[in-house]
């Protein structure tokens, strides 16, 4: 592993990983007479790969400095990402007495780093044995027999190497950027460039190649890269970073020298944080700092949903479950809410990094802290509500036993990239292009917009009922500026989908998304919805008294249940219900009738909750008819029915007669879940 993975520990010198623990060196290097205290200030300075001809020179003096020098060198190639040269000199350190138990948990690392497993779990058997408290050995030792018997991965993944962006130095974390790719490397930009002392390298920038697919069998191929924005690039570490969709908005990790940062051993400590930037007017603005960006703790790494509603971020902030924790901050109005640990599901004792989210509700991470084939993986976890499933090793190819992270997934499912420092590669991180085939789709992406019946503008802001037929559960969504929704759902699932707005006629369709089918996206007929206007007149089916009476019989309190239904989703608009009579009778009594059935009515539909100021009762009698059947002309029962009728007529809105009405349809919130139990009977028909 080149520069890429930052470490969150307080005790740097026993943890693996080191980009989050950002290290600017400055100042002068005083000359050391002693070659022990050379190497260590060069190490306690994290400068790794230059301390290790100085260890290696006190480790073969043989003197009372050898065997610590011997661990010392060990741990400097195991941070260096030099495994088989680690392994060797912890060996040596162990065949020479040595008293540091950690020896044996680092070299069980090294082993299992380079594939050999059964040996790493004997050394981690025996750290276990010497620190029966740390957990850590006798779970690494369970690890490194389970992967052995692994079975085949859920799909079939073809990796190539980026020859093209590739070099010797590290590059990794691409994402997808319109036809291209943006990935983040060490390698050098300009001549005279500093160098980032851990590992000798330069500091990380932002690059950004084409993608051109020339062969329909493999994945995209990136062309020559360039540096992405000279604008953004800054002296020391700046990447990786994320986009929204629309490539507008960027949020990207990094390095900040302040002044005042000196410290007394003549070098910098910073954190690395987030910042973010717009493209206006083709440049990115001046970045912005991330609100939760800390001096006493870093931020990176971040992610944003495809939404771009929920940032992710990597952190070691105080309170979290390992070296570094995945966290989620979800936008609202003003900004950010307060950020959420992802939970012990995900975090582990070690560190989880590298997020990124797909469709939603799909989280792609690395981690060192749960099962896997080296010291980083690659894992999947999906979200059902509030929790997070149980992470799924992607297992090899996509893994190895060295490190594997910055995994990305195209939005068809078909193509993804990933990093690693696998033997093989041209550098000290590759990008990889992954082709994935096999496996159907577990899930879907269910796609459709709302529009006006009318016009066929989009109706924004309207509410979106998405009923799973198998589970009974209901996912409210909202359209956004576009009048679009989505909804991640199981594939084969038979969906019931039902558009609504305030002021306009609800739409409604089933849907069946078949199980054999390849697709990852499922575009529903588009939503239209009918917008009501003034004096628009409705009539109620099956409306019937018995003779001379006005009370409410059973057959009619069920079609009026459809006026509540339609007043609770349409709440803006106020009606009248006109009850109609036939001609038979004086016009005196029909009309009193007619009155007394309307009046009965509406005190059953406010019974329901519906208030009282948005439905008015109205008895026309005979004046109304409408056919040719008025007094003294004979016409049969049929056609007398026609004339006795009940009728809805709009009449205007709420804000005409008390503006403080509750809104019903303002109740359900975007992307809230709830079951089908808790809607009218006749909600989704």
């Amino acid at each position: 592993m080149g520069t890429h993975l930052p470490s969150l520990s307080f005790d740097i010198m026993k943890i693996r990983y080191y980009f989050f623990f950002a290290i600017l060196i400055f100042g002068f290097q005083p000359e050391l007479k002693a070659q022990k205290c050379k190497a260590d200030r060069l190490f306690n300075r994290y400068e790794y790969a230059r301390s290790i001809p100085y260890y290696t020179r006190v480790a073969g003096k043989n003197g009372r400095h050898a065997v610590y020098a011997m661990v010392q060198a060990a741990d400097a190639h195991r941070l260096t990402s030099n495994f088989q040269e680690a392994a060797k000199w912890y060996a040596k350190a162990i065949e020479n007495g040595t008293t540091n138990n950690m020896v044996w948990l680092n070299y069980g690392q090294a082993l299992r780093s380079m594939g050999r497993y059964t040996e790493a779990a004997e050394q981690f058997r025996k750290y276990a044995q010497l620190n029966p408290s740390d957990p850590r050995g006798e779970l690494y030792a369970k690890y490194s027999t389970e992967i052995q018997q692994w079975g085949q991965p859920e799909y079939n993944y073809t990796l190539f190497n980026a020859e093209a962006i590739n070099t010797p130095y590290s590059e990794f974390s691409p994402v997808y950027l319109n036809d291209g790719v943006v990935f983040t490397s060490d390698r050098m930009t300009k001549s005279g460039e500093k160098r980032f002392g851990w590992t000798q390298a330069y500091y990380l920038d932002l690059w950004f190649a084409s993608l051109s697919k020339i062969n329909p069998d493999i994945p995209a191929v990136p062309e020559s890269p360039a540096l992405y924005s000279s604008q953004l690039s800054q002296p020391y570490h700046d990447g990786p970073a994320t986009f929204s969709k629309d490539g507008k908005t960027m949020y990207y990790t990094l390095v900040e020298r302040k002044a005042g940062d000196l410290d007394s051993s003549r070098y910098y400590t910073n954190k690395l944080k987030i910042f973010s930037s717009t493209f206006t007017n083709d440049k990115w603005s001046e970045p912005i700092a991330f609100f939760l960006n800390n001096d006493a703790w870093s931020v990176g790494h971040p992610a944003l949903s495809d939404d771009a509603n929920t940032l992710y971020f990597v952190s070691d902030m105080p309170g979290g479950n390992g070296g570094t924790d995945i966290y989620s901050v979800t936008r609202n109005g003003d900004g950010w809410e307060n950020p959420v640990n992802l939970g012990s599901t995900v975090n582990t004792f070690g560190n989880e990094m590298f997020p990124f989210s797909y469709q939603d509700s799909i989280l792609y991470f690395s981690s060192d802290g749960h099962a896997g084939l080296g010291s980083l993986d690659i894992f999947k976890t999906s979200k059902k509500g509030a929790f997070w499933s149980k992470p799924e090793n992607l297992k090899a190819p996509i893994n190895s036993p060295a490190d594997d992270f910055g995994y990305v997934i195209n939005a068809q499912g078909t193509e993804a990239m990933l990093s690693s420092n696998r033997p093989g590669g041209k550098g000290e991180d590759d990008i990889y292009m992954v082709s994935i085939a096999g496996r159907l789709p577990e899930f879907v992406m269910l796609e459709g917009v709302v529009k006006n019946q009318k016009t066929a503008q989009p109706l924004i802001n309207s509410h979106v009922f998405a009923l799973d037929l198998s589970s009974n559960e209901v996912r409210v969504l909202k359209t956004n500026d576009a009048g679009h929704f989505h909804l991640q759902v199981p594939a084969g699932s038979k969906m019931v989908i039902k558009g609504m707005k305030s002021g306009y006629a609800p739409d409604c369709q089933s849907v069946t998304l078949e199980t054999g089918s390849k697709a990852d996206y499922f575009t529903v007929a588009d939503l239209l919805l009918s917008a009501y206007t003034v004096d628009q007149i409705f009539k109620l089916e099956n409306i019937y008294y018995d003779f001379n009476k006005w009370d409410i019989r059973p057959d009619a309190a069920a079609e009026l249940e459809k006026v509540v239904t339609f007043l609770n989703e349409n709440p803006d608009i106020t009606v009248e219900l006109g009850s109609h009579t036939d001609a038979r009778g004086s016009d005196k009594y029909n009309e009193k009738l007619s009155e007394r059935r309307a009046v009965s009515a509406v005190e059953y539909i406010v019974s329901k909750g519906i208030n009282a100021k948005r439905i008015t009762a109205k008895g026309y009698g005979e004046q109304k008819l409408v056919n040719h059947c008025g007094n003294g002309v004979e016409c049969s029962d049929e056609e007398h029915q026609q004339n006795r009728r009940t009728e809805i007529k709009i009449t205007g809105t709420v804000q005409e007669v008390d503006a403080t009405l509750q809104q019903p349809l303002d109740i359900y919130q975007d992307n809230q879940t709830l079951e089908l139990k808790d809607f009218k009977v006749d909600f989704f028909n």
